[in-house]
């Protein structure tokens, strides 16, 4: 079976990890994964995904689009068309059912496109009209997700279902010296961590907003960053640290490829983000055990029913009320053991994303 996944580019962003990290399993179930970018570029997943038998078709949404995606359809005949860009994917997906393409997957992973206007309403309305239409099944990453882009009707509709991300239980050696040479004059501090990239989305400077609040209640723990940095967000973040005088509390690391170590060797994470779908760090996270204190969005929510190391704060909290949650969990005392059994029977394993998506495929 031969599906083939829409995506923009294949860089290092949630929905393509996860679904790259299908590729294995699948292939052994003879389900052969290949990709279509509409931004026609390579991305820094290409060469992954050709390694795991994977083939990439470069089509640039523009005016030449629809004929050369058509004739791409037709001559390679895939089971399956899996769309993954948003609204977009109603447009794609009416292409896909005019080239014969029987199974049509619109797959949603935010919860909101972050954009608003009367002439987007009006364009988002057309390509919802052309999802109903001609998609036959459409998932969420969660039930936000879905009501967020298809609205509550979804829970009434067959053509409808949540399907969350999976992840695999990893299995990280606990380095005693890990942020020694990270963290300067570092002696066993507490570390709060972010994972994600510079991006409006990510409220990076309420973040430090947040973490100043904790400095003020105790001042021997330390900040880390990782993610994509963006040069102007990043000025603004170190202005404001110099501003309130806490520079050498916060480091900044860049994109770090093998970011579960990263994670592990964290003691909390915070992640106040203003819109997600199910936020993979936040799972990856809970998933070594680490605590989580994250808004209160609909993926967070239904991450915390399950793995309740997560905890869910209203974005209108103060500043304060934030820092004396990430103290609260800074401090537990459970064992860690215990906090990443709960992960291990819960819906986020990556077995249960994979017998999910293949009962789909297969139906």
């Amino acid at each position: 079976m031969r599906v083939l996944h829409i995506f923009g580019a294949m860089n290092r962003g949630g929905a393509e990890l996860r679904t790259i990290s299908l590729m294995p399993a699948m292939t052994e179930r003879k389900v052969q994964f290949d990709f279509c970018v509409l931004s026609g570029n390579q991305g820094v997943m290409d060469e992954t995904i050709t390694d795991l038998g994977g083939r990439i078709h470069y089509i640039k949404l523009s005016w030449g689009f629809v004929w050369q995606f058509f004739l791409m359809l037709r001559r390679e005949r895939y089971e399956v068309v899996h769309s993954h860009v948003a609204f977009v994917s109603g447009f794609i997906l009416l292409i896909a059912r005019l080239a014969g393409i029987k199974k049509r997957v619109c797959h949603f992973r935010n919860t909101s496109d972050g954009r608003s206007s009367w002439l987007r309403s009006m364009r988002n309305g057309l390509l919802r009209f052309l999802i109903r239409h001609n998609a036959t099944h459409i998932l969420g990453v969660c039930e936000g997700a879905l009501s967020g882009f298809i609205g509550e009707s979804w829970r009434e509709s067959s053509q409808c279902k949540v399907i969350y991300n999976g992840f695999p239980a990893a299995q990280i050696v606990h380095q005693l010296d890990f942020w020694q040479e990270l963290i300067p004059n570092y002696s066993g501090k507490k570390v709060v961590i972010n994972v994600a990239r510079m991006d409006v989305q990510k409220n990076h400077l309420r973040q430090l907003q947040i973490f100043y609040q904790v400095t003020l209640l105790d001042p021997h723990v330390h900040m880390v960053m990782v993610g994509l940095e963006n040069a102007d967000t990043k000025a603004q973040l170190i202005q404001y640290l110099a501003r309130v005088g806490i520079s050498d509390k916060v480091s900044f690391l860049g994109l770090k490829s093998d970011v579960m170590r990263w994670l592990s060797h964290a003691d909390v994470m915070l992640f106040p983000s203003l819109w997600e779908g199910l936020p993979g760090a936040v799972i990856e996270a809970a998933s070594v055990g680490v605590p989580v204190v994250a808004s209160d969005l609909p993926g967070v929510i239904e991450i915390a029913r399950q793995l309740p190391v997560v905890n869910a704060l209203s974005l209108k909290a103060s500043d304060k009320t934030w820092a004396e949650q990430l103290i609260k969990q800074l401090n537990r005392s459970d064992e860690k053991s215990a906090r990443v059994e709960q992960f291990t029977v819960s819906d986020f394993q990556l077995s249960a994303n994979v017998e999910a998506l293949y009962a789909i495929y297969s139906e």
